[in-house]
């Protein structure tokens, strides 16, 4: 049986993942608007290039916290079960 502590540390990585996803999604979609009939020139290029660099690393660290939550999730599970042994 599952303790309430493990369903709601699922629950809320179910949550954030879901959340990181979405703002992937939107990051993804951001280069589509970079076309040249609204702005153009070297400030546009700049602009640009500092997006593609945030998104980058806004993509890096979203990618660590979807690769992190098996190991947050097998820690609860974890002192759970200690908990639940003494």
């Amino acid at each position: 049986m599952t303790s309430p502590e493990i369903a709601e540390c699922r629950a809320d990585m179910a949550a954030a993942a879901t959340a990181v996803r979405e703002i992937l999604q939107a990051l993804t979609a951001v280069p589509a608007l970079f076309g040249d009939q609204t702005w153009q020139g070297p400030p546009a290029d700049r602009w640009a290039a500092g997006w593609n660099a945030r998104k980058t690393q806004l993509t890096r660290l979203f990618d660590a916290v979807l690769t992190e939550q098996p190991r947050l999730i097998a820690r609860v599970e974890e002192a759970e079960r200690r908990k639940a042994a003494s």
